[in-house]
């Protein structure tokens, strides 16, 4: 049996290589074998396929089935791991664009979650805010599908809650008509919009309200709570009946004290117009029915405080100032930041500026004021932003028609965030503007006297031109800015501000070139002038008549050229000006251009020598304006002119060689200074009578005494001439202009032959200039130096 033995020998020689060639060995002769590895290898490949599409579909759609889930996590009420899912998503690059507005939804309507659960009403709004965002962003993209509406009433809620109140109302609208589920949420929303809108509207409100209670789907709280906020609107209207049979309506399930406190808010309105027989009635039951409300809020929260406004309001009402003042004031002092606390303080104010305790009001108002940081977020049921502004501009209002300019002024500092920025300019310009114009209403009224009332009063026209001019930036992008340019350059010229006013007048242009172009061009040309800048206002006169020859500023600039060119010694050019005024325009005597061009006429011939024309013209002016203010000026000059009219036949008379010639010189000369004399008496007891204080009087008082003196010189009246030179020292005592004086009153008695009289007028004089003190004013009041006085003096000694 060697064969089987060698075969055997063979086969244990030859190793098999390799796995799969190992397991072919194995399963060599042995059919159970080969069975087992055939169906493991089956199972393998089954395997790999089904790991492959697995793999492969989750490649195709990931985001699809995450946000699938992130939705169902975010209805089931599991926000945390509906947040993580998106977040998750969104900071890969794998999320699809038309994914984006489903991401975001759950994103802004988990914060409105977030937004609902705060207990900070501030740290809610901000959670609002950040929800509108994200909302509105996903709208943008497009809400999940099916979920519209429901997008669309969260972007409402979120705007709203968080004082964006108009794009919320739209949003609101756009939820209802894609028939957003539970329609009464919306409604009571839309309701809570109108009703604490910076301008409330309770009508709408009420409307709103309405629609939501009888929707079926509401539940009986949500109800009640409704019926409390209709009781409040209609209260708000004035409606006080129907406020209390809403509150009544709202029944047990609504919170007792705020029941309770909306019907007692609802019986102070019916007290405000009952008849005076049931007014002690209805404040009794009123009274009644706020103690409870009070009892009722355990907590003592904001319904103790409305309650206790309201009865310091009844007091009030009824005429118990000093209850009302304390039950305001102490509401105000331990609450002066809560709603109640806000409407005490303005209460207060209005009281006590009603009974002209202005000061008081002030502070006040000021206490109220500085709680409203950001009139945006404020809500208040018992007064509303829109009442908050009316009130205060009343009050800015009540202050300027009383004079009080200095507390309205500081009203204005405080109502920035109330009103805005612009309007808050505005009142302070024109606070400022009533200011000055009444300081110097009042120096007017004072004459000389007046004069720091009217400094005061320039400084504050030129504040108040400040103002507008920063109310024009301010409004730069209307059509008011133009207009507040001018307003500001008028204010800077009445208060003096020359340069100012031509900065912004030509400002003004650059912008307006055609409205008020001529009046803006004489602006500039009487700023110019009133510079000191001859040359520049007449061209900017002349550039206004050549531009604009038929405008009605015309004729002032042509009466204001001609001015110029007197100041310039051309005397024909403004000749010229004044006579087209007077016969070559529409002017009549009745315009105002007109009469200043007569007087400003006889003014320049009698400078320019022409005495004779320059009298009748003034005579003239004065016989057609007798009252105007320029009449006493033009008395004054007429006889000024007489005087230097009388000058020329009184050299006639000193030189004439025969007696007919003297005598008639002599009568053409008393003619004038007889006339000139009397023009001085007149002006010297206008100038008298009016006692006025006045600079300007006072100086020509002192000329009409001494060139009526010597106009009495002239006439040989020597005694008089004494008398009116001897008037000027009780004028003028102890200063240098006296010794003009003396010196006249001492010709005075030379020519009456009383040498004696006169020495002792010398040495009176030379008393006085010792006494004068060293750094008395010669210069401006006499034409003599003190050295050049004290040997005049001494020559006279001599004589």
């Amino acid at each position: 049996m060697p064969e089987p033995e060698e075969l055997r020998d063979e086969e244990t020689d030859v190793a098999p290589t390799g796995l799969l060639g190992r397991l072919r060995h194995w399963t060599d002769g042995h059919p159970i074998r080969s069975k087992l590895i055939g169906a493991a290898l089956i199972l393998a490949l089954v395997a790999t396929v089904g790991a492959w599409v697995l793999v492969a579909e989750i490649a195709i759609t990931p985001e699809n089935a995450n946000l699938a889930r992130a939705l169902e996590e975010f209805d089931a009420g599991e926000d945390d791991s509906a947040r993580a899912i998106v977040t998750d998503l969104m900071k890969g690059d794998s999320l699809k664009t038309s994914d984006y507005g489903a991401a975001l939804f759950i994103m802004g309507a988990l914060k409105v979650r977030e937004a609902e659960r705060q207990w900070s009403s501030e740290r809610g709004r901000n959670d609002y805010f950040i929800a509108s965002k994200y909302l509105a962003e996903a709208r943008t993209f497009a809400f999940p599908d099916g979920r519209n509406a429901e997008g669309l009433y969260l972007l409402g809620k979120s705007l709203l809650e968080s004082r964006q109140l108009q794009q919320g109302v739209e949003a609101l609208r756009d939820a209802l008509a894609a028939g957003v589920e539970r329609k009464w949420r919306a409604h009571l929303l839309l309701a809570e919009a109108h009703f604490y809108a910076p301008t409330p509207n309770f009508e709408d409100a009420v409307g709103e309200i309405d629609t939501a209670i009888k929707d079926p789907d509401i539940d009986a709280d949500q109800r009640a709570s409704a019926l409390l906020l209709r009781s409040e609107a209609l209260a708000m209207l004035g409606r006080g009946v129907e406020a209390e049979q809403a509150a009544a309506s709202a029944g047990p399930r609504a919170n007792p004290a705020r029941r309770s406190l909306a019907e007692g808010r609802s019986l102070v309105v019916q007290l405000e117009n009952a008849p005076p027989e049931r007014r002690v009635a209805i404040a009794k039951n009123a009274g009644s029915v706020l103690e409870r409300a009070r009892r009722e809020d355990q907590l003592s929260t904001g319904v103790s405080r409305e309650s206790d406004f309201l009865k310091a309001r009844i007091a009030e009402l009824l005429g118990n100032r000093d209850e009302a003042v304390e039950g305001y004031r102490e509401l105000r002092r331990s609450h002066g930041t809560s709603d109640a606390g806000i409407a005490a303080a303005f209460a207060e104010g209005d009281l006590l500026q009603r009974e002209g305790a202005d000061d008081a009001a002030i502070a006040a108002y000021r206490r109220a004021l500085d709680t409203l940081d950001d009139p945006k977020a404020y809500r208040n049921r018992s007064l509303p932003l829109s009442e908050v502004r009316r009130r205060t501009l009343e009050a800015h209002a009540v202050l300027l028609d009383r004079g009080r300019y200095d507390a309205a002024l500081q009203l204005t500092d405080w109502v920035g965030p109330l009103v805005g920025t612009t309007q808050q300019l505005l009142m302070q310009a024109d606070t400022l503007r009533g200011w000055g114009e009444n300081l110097i209403e009042q120096a007017d009224a004072l004459g000389s006297r007046g004069e720091p009332q009217r400094r005061q009063g320039r400084h504050r026209l030129r504040e108040s031109g400040v103002v507008y001019e920063r109310l024009a930036e301010a409004r730069f992008a209307t059509r008011q800015f133009t207009d507040d340019l001018w307003v500001a350059a008028e204010m800077l010229q009445a208060g003096q501000a020359y340069g100012e006013t031509i900065r912004v007048i030509e400002r003004y242009l650059r912008n307006e070139p055609i409205s008020r172009n001529a009046l803006a061009l004489l602006r500039v040309g009487e700023a110019h002038l009133s510079r000191g800048e001859d040359e520049a206002a007449i061209r900017t006169l002349e550039e206004c008549l050549e531009f604009h020859a038929n405008d009605a500023s015309s004729y002032r600039a042509r009466l204001v050229c001609a001015r110029a060119h007197r100041l310039r010694g051309d005397f024909d050019k403004s000749e010229e000006l004044l006579r087209y005024n007077l016969t070559r325009t529409a002017l009549t005597p009745a315009s105002p251009e007109w009469r200043d061009s007569k007087f400003d006429l006889g003014q320049l011939l009698a400078e320019s020598g022409r005495h004779n024309e320059a009298i009748a013209e003034l005579e003239e002016g004065i016989n057609r304006y007798p009252d105007d203010p320029q009449a006493r000026l033009a008395r004054y000059q007429i006889a000024l002119s007489n005087r230097q009219a009388a000058q020329e036949p009184l050299k006639r008379f000193n030189a004439a060689q025969t007696v007919n010639e003297r005598e008639q010189a002599r009568r053409e000369a008393d003619e004038y200074l007889e006339a000139a004399l009397h023009m001085f008496q007149q002006v010297q007891r206008e100038i008298t009578l009016a006692d006025s204080g006045d600079d300007l009087d006072r100086a020509t008082l002192r000329n009409c005494f001494m060139l009526g003196g010597n106009v009495l010189f002239d006439l040989n009246r020597y005694e008089e001439a004494r008398q009116s030179f001897a008037s000027v020292s009780t004028l003028y005592q102890n200063e240098p202009y006296m010794l003009e004086a003396l010196v006249h009153i001492y010709h005075c008695w030379r020519r009456q032959s009383d040498r004696t009289k006169a020495m002792g007028v010398v040495q009176q004089a030379q008393q006085l200039l010792q006494r004068l003190p060293p750094d008395a004013d010669f210069a401006t009041s006499t034409n003599l130096t003190r050295t050049e006085w004290d040997r005049l003096l001494s020559q006279l000694q001599q004589l």
